[in-house]
């Protein structure tokens, strides 16, 4: 249902991790970036490289919080690209330095959700049957129920709570995209919309980086670039990100044409130029529509 070695990798990656938002109660780490009042999970698997497998948040920890004393545990999610699966979205609780897996979406397999934004209603106490994985901890416990983990493990401290995705190797183009918001931890939500964004709210240099991970240096220039060379690419991506009025409104939008471009099997160049007509962002105009624009003006 996962890969070990992913979840693995998340939590060493979580432990280097430079702080962020840590003022809010969360942390990111890997792909993940602060969209507005959601948080992006990118999980983009290659065969070459675990540079872009993972995004993770890691939430703080109610004081004293064991499995037996956790109330409520839920979020609500988005899967952009492509699917649930792979065990991947999941909540992860950290016992002894080991991990407990809680899984989003639809039981008993997790593989398919419904497009949109789906609540995960409150997973404490939940009697869906393989909802729980406590392999890690206890040998052969990976299709397991709230009940039973808490039973066998109730009484130790949790050290950490993430949420996870890292499921791409599991997706046709080995791509997973996560929206998440409204991380409920006992009495405390995180990531909560309604809140209005202030302009760089989103953390648009994080937010630029990972387009550009995703896309690809040629397709990222060729989207944002608007000199001879393209080498303001990156910063006209931040400055436009910076004084987005919703800076994950936009991203979205981006990723959504990235999308619907790469199934035409567009690449390099001709992705960001695909991407640029069809994003519906002012700031990233293809070079025909800026010239265009250019015969507009003359007199």
């Amino acid at each position: 249902m996962k890969r070990m070695l992913a979840a693995l990798i998340v939590v060493i990656a979580m432990a280097v991790a430079a702080p962020a938002y840590a003022a809010d109660g969360f942390t990111l780490s890997g792909t993940a970036t602060a969209n507005g009042n959601m948080v992006q999970l990118v999980s983009e698997f290659s065969d070459t490289s675990t540079a872009n497998d993972f995004g993770a948040i890691s939430f703080s920890v109610p004081s004293g919080a064991t499995l037996a004393t956790l109330t409520t545990l839920s979020a609500e999610f988005n899967v952009t690209n492509d699917n649930c699966g792979g065990g991947s979205p999941r909540f992860q609780i950290t016992i002894g330095g080991k991990n407990v897996f809680v899984y989003l979406g639809p039981a008993p397999s997790f593989n398919t959700c419904a497009n949109g934004w789906i609540s995960s209603g409150n997973l404490v106490g939940t009697s869906d049957q393989c909802r729980v994985d406590t392999s890690q901890l206890i040998a052969g416990s990976q299709c397991t129920t709230w009940a039973a983990a808490v039973a066998a493990l109730g009484a130790q401290p949790i050290t950490a709570i993430q949420l996870v995705v890292d499921g791409g190797w599991s997706q046709p183009d080995k791509e997973q995209t996560v929206l998440v918001r409204k991380v409920t931890i006992n009495n405390q939500t995180f990531i909560t919309p309604g809140k209005p964004s202030a302009p760089g709210t989103g953390n648009p240099a994080a937010l630029c980086k990972g387009e550009r991970a995703r896309l690809g240096t040629a397709a990222f220039n060729e989207l944002w670039g608007k000199n001879g060379n393209d080498r303001n690419a990156f910063g006209k991506c931040v400055s436009t990100m910076a004084h987005a009025k919703n800076a994950g409104q936009t991203q979205q939008q981006i990723m959504t044409a990235v999308a619907t471009c790469r199934a035409k099997g567009l690449s390099g160049a001709r992705l960001g130029a695909c991407v640029a007509a069809k994003d519906g962002v002012v700031a990233t105009k293809t070079e025909a529509q800026e010239n265009a624009k250019k015969r507009k003006k003359k007199p």
